[in-house]
């Protein structure tokens, strides 16, 4: 990251740094002789540095910016020793990369009594986890599901597999399950994350294979899954690339044929 050439005084560190980390900025910057250093810094609840620790040292103009060094939900700073801190071109792209992984950005002079920020923090998301022993009990024999598909059976390992996958969602984690045709694997995967979806307004991609099972998804699983939770949910189906024309390609055949 490197400065710029206008002015930006930025607002009073205060309001974004507790006092302990605007300390340990302080005490950093002053062993690397005044030049840059780059920062990553925990945030409170209310999105307030606390802490920091110094991940590289550069020079006056620039220092090293290292995505992989930084924690979710980290913040990444570093200071301008000219006093400017209007970020420059490298600043504003590198803290688009560092944004979309979920960092916030700032930028201090070298007494750490202003900063500028370039990236909000984010914050934690209040989450609606889901109750799995709830979504279980929608594939018992009595419930809606099994009222509106054609010869339900209900099997435990749907179950168990339901569950675990709730729980994947809770903690936003990976479930890797395998089981043999007929356990109903579908539905034990669509009803978490359609309640997921719901609870937490956030869209949740189901990635298939085959077409084929795409197709029976949104014709069949999710409009019976719709009527059993009798909820709003919408889907719509994204298919690949080999799937549509590619006017390049198109255009390409009919300049050879000529």
């Amino acid at each position: 990251m490197s400065e710029a050439t206008q002015s930006t005084t930025g607002e009073p560190a205060t309001k974004r740094f507790h006092e302990s980390a605007i300390q340990s900025m302080r005490n950093a910057i002053a062993e690397a002789s005044g030049n840059e250093v780059f920062f990553a810094g925990s945030i409170d609840g209310a999105g307030r540095v606390q802490s920091v620790r110094v991940v590289a040292r550069g020079h006056q103009g620039a220092v090293p910016a290292f995505l992989e060094a930084v924690g979710t939900r980290d913040v990444v700073i570093h200071n301008h020793p000219s006093g400017n801190l209007t970020p420059s071109e490298a600043d504003l792209s590198l803290s688009s990369v560092f944004g979309h992984h979920g960092h916030g950005c700032f930028v201090i002079d070298n007494n750490c009594d202003r900063a500028y920020c370039i990236v909000e923090p984010f914050l934690q998301r209040d989450v609606k986890r889901l109750d799995p022993e709830r979504l279980a009990r929608g594939l018992e024999p009595e419930s809606k599901l099994a009222k509106i598909l054609p010869g339900y059976e209900h099997r435990p390992q749907q179950t168990a597999m339901l569950t675990r996958i709730a729980r994947a969602f809770n903690h936003e984690g990976i479930a890797v399950v395998e089981a043999p045709t007929g356990v109903g694997k579908t539905m034990a995967y669509l009803l978490p994350a359609a309640a997921w979806a719901l609870q937490n307004r956030e869209r949740v991609v189901i990635s298939t294979r085959t077409i084929n099972l795409q197709e029976q998804i949104i014709e069949k699983d999710i409009p019976a899954l719709q009527k059993a939770l009798k909820s709003k949910c919408s889907a719509c189906l994204v298919k690949g690339r080999r799937n549509y024309l590619c006017w390049r390609k198109l255009e390409k055949s009919r300049s050879e044929a000529m």
